[in-house]
């Protein structure tokens, strides 16, 4: 994760998906500001995803540490659990769509959007077939130009890299 947060430094967001206990949310770190900010259609209370909070925090930290003088960021990640969000009913497993569709809502067509507008994008409301559909080719074209495609930004080859091998 260190790594990762090291070589997107620029961006302004850094988007997670997280699966836990059959359930996916969305966490987006503000790299600018220092805020996490959690989508979680079920509400989970924090003490929910505590496990990825802290790890996240302790790498928090340490780019903190590593990269003092190139930017102000806090010392340790704000999370937030209050957005507002579309909720899921109990017995659905639509918990995977809703994150579909936070990704889409954020980056509506690659264009920079204002935070606010996205972020109240997100409230309680019905998801029309025509909504979902764009959901689905929104995040087949993603996989497709930007994971699968070797010359993505998101393409991996499947190696595993691992810095030099040691000396011992």
């Amino acid at each position: 994760m260190y790594d990762l947060l090291t070589r997107k430094n620029y961006k302004s967001y850094i988007f997670i998906t997280y699966n836990f206990g059959y359930h996916w949310i969305l966490l987006i770190l503000s790299v600018e500001t220092g805020n996490l900010i959690v989508f979680d259609s079920m509400r989970n209370p924090k003490s929910a995803i505590q496990h990825i909070i802290d790890p996240l925090n302790r790498v928090w930290k340490k780019f903190v540490k590593n990269n003092k003088g190139r930017g102000q960021w806090r010392p340790e990640l704000n999370v937030n659990m209050d957005y507002p969000c579309a909720r899921q009913q109990q017995g659905t497993d639509w918990c995977g769509y809703y994150v579909c569709d936070y990704l889409h809502i954020m980056t509506p067509c690659g264009k920079a959007t204002d935070e606010d507008t996205r972020m109240s994008q997100m409230g309680d409301e019905c998801y029309s077939t025509d909504r979902t559909n764009a959901v689905y080719e929104q995040l087949a074209g993603f996989i497709l130009n930007e994971i699968l495609d070797p010359r993505g930004e998101f393409y991996h080859d499947g190696h595993i890299h691992r810095g030099p091998p040691s000396s011992s």
